[in-house]
């Protein structure tokens, strides 16, 4: 007899832990679902604002003082004096986005980078555990999620365990990422919580928008047999014997 009322007494507790637990967690998964949805709806463009505000950068003024040295000035967008590998260099930036890296005197032209300038550029940008640069690789394509521009860059791969990869912009030799198998696990976990298998950037998938509206109405009848199913509150049960 003992053995059975603590069994049963283990099993309403659980029952009341199963439900209120179910309670809190299904609160989530609904605030998890509804705002997936609704996120799937939105236009990124929109909420960005990017439909409505340019983000074109200006022209710099004929005024402007240039160096000598300068061709076609009337789609300079910046002119900065910057180091690269331990060297002055003189950065120009255009309205079409080109940038090009040049003598700051001579006004020489110094990009695109060499596979050894790139090389150094990774070696100065470590700052982990000594490691040694073990490859350069120029890329003009997309690789794969992992890297998607601008083109050219030099892919450079340390010799270290997590594999890690960084990639120089070929023109500025401007560090643009890092990637390493931590990135590329939760890439492919992004990939697979935002149901873009293949892009990883995609929020507005139909498959989404669907899974999401169907989770929200899982989690909202949960919610209904939930409250079908938890005690009735004291008060009430008074109301019930009195009227009767």
């Amino acid at each position: 007899m003992a053995s059975r009322s603590l069994k049963l007494r283990l099993h309403v507790f659980s029952s009341k832990l199963h439900k209120w637990l179910a309670l809190l967690i299904g609160a989530q998964v609904l605030l998890w679902m509804g705002t997936g949805a609704l996120m799937s709806f939105l236009d990124l463009e929109e909420v960005r604002s990017e439909h409505i505000v340019s983000r074109s950068a200006q022209i710099l003024p004929a005024r402007a003082e240039l160096p000598e040295w300068l061709e076609r000035q009337d789609d300079v967008v910046s002119v900065a004096t910057r180091a690269l590998d331990g060297k002055v260099v003189t950065e120009v930036r255009r309205a079409d986005g080109g940038v090009t890296l040049h003598d700051p005197h001579s006004g020489r032209l110094l990009s695109p980078i060499s596979a050894a300038t790139a090389r150094a550029i990774a070696r100065r940008a470590w700052i982990g555990p000594e490691t040694s640069v073990a490859g350069a690789r120029l890329v003009e394509r997309d690789v794969g999620t992992e890297f998607r521009g601008p083109f050219p860059a030099w892919q450079i791969t340390y010799d270290e365990r997590d594999a890690t990869r960084v990639y120089i912009d070929a023109s500025s030799g401007t560090v643009l990422s890092a990637r390493s198998d931590t990135w590329r696990l939760f890439d492919f976990i992004w990939g697979l919580h935002i149901m873009d298998w293949t892009q990883r950037d995609r929020i507005n998938s139909w498959w989404l928008l669907l899974f999401g509206i169907a989770g929200t109405f899982i989690a909202l009848s949960g919610f209904v047999l939930l409250a079908n199913r938890l005690p009735r509150i004291g008060w009430l049960r008074g109301k019930r014997k009195s009227g009767s």
